[in-house]
């Protein structure tokens, strides 16, 4: 198809009649709960499979060129800008045909956008869920970038969509699913970029109290021993990995006198001795249940987050579970707190609350209830879905 006649073929009207996206597919969970979020509001959805470190290929744009054509789409949706290139070829390919992109940022963008180049296009809305990073988003050149939280997806994260025989697997009195940290920020880096990490944590301290605009600035000033901003920004990622890593050990340390088990990788075993470690939970599975069952769903959130919330905090609560979580702003924000939400301040705290709401079971249950009705009403994927297209709508019509 030549040029002249593909701009014809993409030079359809948007917005008009039934939602319709293509989503990219990165195997990333969010995609998961957007596909089934639309599919609920009844949108038209066409799903491209993307690397989650795109590169421009060929294949790949010509599946995706082919897509738009054959779908129409009123916009693209990406999560994390996975598939986009860090050159910004796939970006500037859509805006040359006025092809929307809404990219959701589901983690924090700064090491993920920091050493891209060419992706501040007027055809591309960020939407993010750390408001913290929407002044950063700015200076980096995108217009008008939105603070969009996640939510829950209640087609699975709800009280009625339970296998009967599992709920004896996964009764506990405290218990935490998640992952570690350690591949992440351990298995995964190369040696450059550990030993940049180990800097950036000598030199800046890496935490999420301080992952503010003067703490970039700062960042922007280091000199480290690595080539370029994509190396420089990767070593910011990992460092926060580190990090993420050590607030769970202490976190883990703190309450496995209490009891607690955890979900997750068995990286657990060697960081904290005898530590209660199974099996990460099936995410539509077998998650949903760990969080009702559980009489405790203890939370501990990401150090590069500094007012977000993590998943749990909208999933356990959707699930009918009782959630007591690190303190950020965001969680108090949404929740009141004592009444829908239990919040600590430090592991200290946290044991305080644990070992109260252990034998307060009937407070636990009603702080559970009002936050299960407020995630039903307000905090479901189909809210969030509903506010980017509406948001989508009034940018590109």
């Amino acid at each position: 198809m030549t040029d002249s006649k593909l701009k014809e073929a993409l030079g359809y009207s948007k917005f008009k009649g039934t939602p319709r996206i293509v989503l990219l597919d990165s195997g990333y969970l969010v995609v998961g709960d957007i596909l089934d979020g639309a599919a609920d509001l009844g949108w038209e959805i066409a799903v491209v499979p993307a690397k989650a470190k795109g590169k421009a290929e060929g294949d790949f744009l010509k599946l995706l060129l082919l897509t738009i054509v054959k779908q129409k789409p009123d916009f693209v949706i990406t999560v994390n800008h996975l598939g986009f290139d860090n050159k910004g070829i796939l970006a500037g390919m859509l805006n040359q045909y006025n092809i929307p992109v809404a990219s959701w940022f589901v983690d924090n963008p700064v090491p993920i956008l920091g050493g891209a180049v060419n992706s501040a296009l007027q055809n591309i809305k960020l939407f993010c869920f750390e408001k913290t990073s929407l002044q950063w988003l700015k200076e980096k050149g995108f217009d008008e970038p939105l603070y969009l939280p996640t939510g829950s997806n209640t087609k699975y994260f709800n009280p009625g969509s339970f296998d009967k025989t599992l709920p004896g697997k996964f009764s506990h009195p405290l218990t935490f699913a998640g992952n570690s940290w350690w591949t992440k920020a351990i298995e995964e880096p190369a040696t450059e970029i550990k030993k940049a990490a180990e800097e950036i944590r000598r030199k800046l301290n890496v935490n999420h109290l301080n992952f503010n605009d003067q703490y970039l600035s700062k960042f922007k000033k280091l000199k480290l021993k690595v080539k370029g901003d994509l190396k420089k920004y990767a070593a910011l990622q990992v460092a926060f990995a580190k990090a993420s890593l050590d607030t769970r050990i202490k976190f883990a340390k703190a309450l496995n006198d209490q009891g607690l088990r955890v979900y997750g990788d068995y990286n657990w075993k060697k960081l904290v001795k005898d530590l209660d470690v199974r099996d990460f939970a099936a995410y539509k599975t077998e998650l949903p249940v760990l969080f009702a069952c559980s009489q405790i769903n203890i939370n501990v959130t990401a150090e590069q987050m500094p007012t977000a919330v993590n998943q749990r905090v909208w999933d356990v609560p959707a699930s009918g579970g009782f959630l007591i979580t690190d303190y950020r702003e965001d969680a108090v924000d949404f929740f009141k707190e004592d009444e829908e939400i239990v919040v600590y301040k430090n592991f200290e705290e946290a044991k305080d609350k644990v070992k109260y709401y252990l034998n307060h079971k009937e407070i636990a249950d009603s702080i559970a209830k009002k936050a299960h009705e407020k995630v039903v009403k307000s905090h479901k994927i189909t809210d969030r879905l509903q506010a980017m297209y509406k948001s989508m709508k009034k940018t590109f019509e």
